[in-house]
């Protein structure tokens, strides 16, 4: 019985080792991250109008037919005809208000247009969605800033 006791005990610490033993060690300076380059990046969003325009502009609404609507509107935009970009974003606007993407848009929009506050208002809300990710919620702090 004692013998019984001993095997077990045996098996136990030498499973229980092994467990520990496998164990990697998570050193943080092997995952370096180039917080450096991110820095710059956000600067860059700040500062340079034309490369915000472009990473707003990769972004992509979740549904199929928002995303043709934004599309078109981006169109739009990048001619500077502001009013139909207008008409195509407040059209997507009507049918969800759920796509982060679309209260980006519009906020970008608004900023071009002069409307800081309007711009500062549709980033607010759009923060207010769940379902964004960290970089739209990155880009429309970007107008809360202006």
């Amino acid at each position: 019985m004692n013998l019984l006791k001993l095997n077990i005990v045996i098996v136990i610490s030498i499973f229980l080792y092994s467990c520990v033993a496998n164990q990697n060690t998570r050193d943080a300076s092997l995952y370096a991250v180039p917080v450096n380059d991110f820095s710059r990046t956000v600067e860059l969003l700040i500062a340079n109008e034309e490369f915000l325009e472009a990473e707003i502009m990769k972004i992509n609404a979740l549904n199929p037919s928002i995303q043709r609507i934004i599309l078109g509107a981006d169109d739009f935009l990048k001619k500077e005809n502001y009013t139909k970009a207008n008409s195509e974003l407040e059209r997507a606007f009507r049918l969800t208000k759920s796509e982060g993407a679309l209260y980006l848009r519009i906020a970008h929009l608004r900023y071009k247009q002069g409307l800081l506050k309007e711009s500062e208002s549709f980033a607010s809300r759009g923060l207010l969605l769940g379902n964004i990710s960290s970089w739209e919620r990155l880009l429309l702090n970007v107008y809360l800033k202006n």
